[in-house]
């Protein structure tokens, strides 16, 4: 398993929920953030962070869609990460890793 970790421009929450939609995948958090990387320029920019556990399998296949609904050609567009999970388990009925994803 694996959680993917995107931050993006507020402005593409839409498109990258629907690319999200688009693979089947059910469940994410999102937050609002501020950002102070390279386009920030001293000042905080407003990004969402997508976060989303998924089957090892499709983790590639996820964070290209979420790169590609991001994608605007402009500095400060955001970043996507791909972490290994150790661990899951679903705390309303108890399932653990890959069946907590279903």
């Amino acid at each position: 398993m694996m959680l993917v970790v995107a931050y993006v421009r507020s402005a593409r929450r839409n498109a990258v929920s629907q690319a999200l939609r688009a693979l089947a995948i059910t469940g994410w958090s999102e937050s609002q953030v501020m950002g102070h990387g390279h386009a920030a320029e001293g000042h905080g920019t407003e990004h969402v962070r997508f976060e989303v556990v998924v089957s090892s399998r499709i983790a590639g296949e996820c964070a290209r869609a979420i790169a590609g609904a991001a994608h605007t050609g402009v500095n400060g567009d955001g970043m996507v990460l791909t972490l290994p999970v150790s661990s899951l388990e679903r705390i309303s009925d108890s399932s653990r890793a890959e069946a907590a994803l279903e």
